[in-house]
């Protein structure tokens, strides 16, 4: 019993590493939209008047470079979390399928 309590913290704790990775993807790319539109009504004060002059004014700042940097790392840790949360349920799945191939032994040499 102790190692399907083992399994099951292992992806209690996966699950919660997605679950803040989620977050701080959510909390990245709201920032970014926020930047992006701060950066547009400056662009619109300064007589830029199309979204694509307004879209290559964000760009060209650097804070707006770094909230989607800052995106970048955040969906980098979010697939990283995932991972850990499937590597998780193949140690387990691999753990179960130990225990059935052993208990099919112990039928078939009656041990």
């Amino acid at each position: 019993m102790d190692d399907i309590e083992r399994f099951a913290q292992a992806i209690r704790v996966a699950g919660s590493e997605v679950c803040s990775a989620e977050r701080n993807v959510a909390v990245a790319e709201a920032e970014e939209k926020k930047l992006v539109a701060q950066c547009k009504v400056q662009a619109e004060a300064r007589g830029i008047k199309t979204n694509a002059a307004q879209e290559r004014f964000a760009d060209e700042d650097e804070k707006v470079f770094q909230a989607r940097l800052t995106r970048g790392i955040s969906k980098g840790e979010l697939a990283a979390a995932k991972a850990n949360l499937m590597a998780a349920e193949v140690e387990f799945k691999a753990w179960q399928s130990k225990l059935a191939s052993e208990r099919a032994e112990r039928r078939v040499y009656g041990a």
